[in-house]
């Protein structure tokens, strides 16, 4: 008999088989955005904590968001393996272990910074938590845009940096309130 951690490897193994026959298939049928790695490692990360690629593909609403046509090139094997698994764990928990206070305390946090750039997100989350946050303690930095790239690159890495720091700083809300 197989073990747990056996049967999840061996899972991974034909996901990541059947994941590299696909993407080599709608990689042919669809045109591919290429941008850098770094936004192809961010998409990786953003995937793999927070469901950013999967959550996109499993809506209908945002089959056709940007972020599903980067090309992520090295790394296509690793995020396709990683969205199939946590496509397999919403189908079977959607709410991923969370209760539905939780689930419903989790959206109503993203939905409002969602709203807000990534700065405007740290700014209100500081004043939340009764820190002074006056524009002049800090540096505001640049986007790592890169000058004469697509625009879809740039649109989906301010997208994904938004996403990334919102679901952090609602899971840090969570966690106190707890």
């Amino acid at each position: 008999m197989l073990s747990k951690k056996q049967v999840f490897v061996l899972c991974s193994i034909v996901a990541l088989i059947a994941t590299l026959a696909t993407s080599a298939i709608f990689a042919q049928e669809s045109e591919k955005v290429a941008c850098d790695s770094t936004l192809a490692v961010l998409l990786l990360a953003a995937e793999h904590d927070f469901d950013y690629l999967s959550a996109k593909m499993m809506s209908e609403e945002m089959m056709n968001h940007p972020a599903l046509s980067i090309d992520k090139g090295q790394y296509t094997p690793l995020v396709d393996a990683v969205m199939d698994m946590m496509m397999a764990m919403m189908e079977e928990d959607p709410m991923m272990g969370m209760t539905e206070e939780q689930m419903a305390m989790m959206e109503e946090s993203l939905a409002g910074m969602m709203e807000m750039d990534p700065a405007a997100m740290v700014k209100a989350y500081a004043e939340s938590m009764g820190m002074a946050m006056d524009d002049s303690m800090m540096t505001v930095l640049a986007p790592g845009n890169i000058p004469g790239e697509n625009a879809t690159c740039a649109e989906v890495r301010a997208d994904v940096e938004a996403f990334i720091v919102a679901h952090i700083i609602a899971e840090m809300q969570m966690m106190m309130a707890q």
